[in-house]
């Protein structure tokens, strides 16, 4: 392996609890753990089976994804519950 490939490699999940009111995130077979509000030092982790990947520069664009899906589900629940009503 190059250097540059052992540096992007796959790490074991690190022992870290999720941060207060941001929700771990299923997305497909992968699980995404938002970073702590409270540090700026660590990172978002996108995790599967136990090993998993720190989010150094796209960590903000995937939150900012997940909550733009968050939003869109709400408005579709509700809409499909009117509808049913």
């Amino acid at each position: 392996m190059t250097k540059a490939i052992e540096e992007q490699a796959i790490s074991p999940l690190p022992k870290r609890t999720h941060p207060e009111g941001v929700p771990v995130t299923r997305l497909g077979s992968f699980t995404y753990i938002p970073k702590p509000a409270t540090t700026a030092t660590a990172n978002g982790i996108l995790a599967k089976g136990g090993l998993s990947i720190t989010l150094d520069a796209t960590d903000e664009d995937l939150q900012d994804f997940v909550h733009t899906l968050s939003v869109l589900e709400c408005g579709l629940s509700r809409r499909w519950m009117e509808l049913e009503a």
